[in-house]
């Protein structure tokens, strides 16, 4: 199945189904990773060395929050955290939407209407404002910002984020993020309209690239409401944090109750950054490690470790910024395409707002990462099993 747009969308023929116990973990590290983010002792060692943008707290958070986790069978190992993450409509509320809920209730827990699931995203934006402007603060207009978002693989997201807008009145422009401008009164503009509100897609996420200038000063001068706000990356979907939520005694020293330190270091596979670990360690110990830079997103330049070559790691390794991840086997699921069933590998993601999680969606791939390109595969619906379903 495909959704048109500047690329076809590629869904998985496929359900994955997640146990409610596996589902109350991704819930509890959702929790506990917020609270932690934004309490004093993880944002001292954090800004202790981060510059002025990273170090802005302009009072919001971040919508769509991506936390990828692999089902494995002690439960979720969560392999990394993202800001602005992608495919919240076309997966968590799309592929929901393609499955016939009636036949699904037996199966399925907390299923909710589509327009009950639109109507949590949209209060989502509307909170993000009222966090810096205050709660009677309307939200009218915004702009949906990416780099040539025309030409984005998920430039179809965008168009129905704007129809989603437009249904609950707020008037939504898709632009570059170098079109955006200020004003001598302090508005940031989308060609000639002004904005209450970026919705930042671009992966630009410390607003540092030349055409983020204009946006950046505005944001820094809190004359516009960016979200996700890039602080909140700086916090959280940075690679290297996974260093720390990995550590128990890290953790311990931050004030991490005991329990959740090791809850979260079980959940966090291990991370340790390349330099610590040598050249000639991580050659000798490369099958254990999938090797991934601190900044990256979208499985760009990320190298799992048995198939690495003793050039390429030397080159990442001179590069500088990379991790080593102990490496942990995505899920497995059978895809019905159409050359017949064939199994595939599979991560979960959790979408959130804060420390809720709103919407959840799969991917199945081929390969050695995450990919929306392997014939057959892409977004996939999950059906949280409820309880007693064996008798559905």
């Amino acid at each position: 199945m495909t959704q048109s747009g500047a690329t076809e969308i590629p869904y998985a023929r496929s359900i994955v189904a997640l146990d409610s116990a596996d589902f109350a973990t991704i819930q509890r590290a959702v929790r506990l990773l917020f609270h932690l983010a934004h309490g004093p002792a993880w944002q001292a060692v954090i800004d202790a060395a981060a510059s002025a943008t990273a170090r802005h707290d302009a009072g919001n958070f971040g919508v769509f929050m991506g936390y990828d986790f692999h089902l494995t069978a002690g439960g979720p190992r969560l392999i990394e955290i993202n800001t602005n993450a992608g495919g919240a409509l076309l997966n968590g509320l799309h592929t929901a939407a393609l499955c016939d809920p009636e036949k699904l209730a037996c199966l399925c827990s907390d299923l909710l209407p589509v327009e009950t699931m639109e109507d949590r995203i949209v209060r989502t934006f509307r909170a993000e404002l009222a966090a810096v402007r205050g709660v009677a603060a309307p939200l009218r207009t915004l702009a949906i910002a990416d780099e040539r978002p025309e030409g984005q693989f998920l430039h179809a997201e965008f168009v129905l984020f704007q129809r989603l807008f437009a249904r609950a009145g707020i008037e939504a422009t898709i632009c570059d993020t170098a079109a955006l401008r200020r004003t001598p009164h302090g508005v940031v503009t989308a060609g000639s309209a002004p904005v209450d509100l970026v919705y930042l897609r671009d992966t630009d996420f410390l607003l540092e690239a030349p055409r983020n200038v204009a946006l950046r000063e505005a944001w820094l001068a809190d004359e516009v409401v960016v979200t996700p706000s890039p602080r909140e990356h700086h916090l959280l979907a940075n690679k290297a944090r996974l260093v720390l939520l990995s550590s128990r005694e890290r953790l311990l020293g931050l004030g991490v109750a005991a329990v959740d330190a090791a809850f979260l270091a079980e959940i966090v596979p291990e991370t340790r950054h390349l330099q610590e670990i040598g050249l000639e360690g991580a050659w000798s110990t490369r099958r254990e490690w999938v090797f991934k830079p601190a900044a990256a997103f979208g499985s760009r330049a990320v190298y799992r470790g048995d198939k690495i070559s003793r050039r390429k790691l030397e080159e990442v390794f001179a590069a500088g910024g990379f991790l080593a991840q102990r490496r942990v086997a995505p899920g497995e699921v059978v895809v019905q395409t159409s050359e017949g069933p064939r199994p595939m590998k599979f991560d979960v993601r959790a979408y959130a707002y804060r420390d809720e999680v709103l919407l959840l969606g799969a991917r199945a791939y081929e390969g050695q990462v995450t990919n929306l390109r392997s014939p057959g595969g892409g977004f996939s619906a999950i059906c949280v099993v409820r309880e007693g379903a064996g008798a559905c």
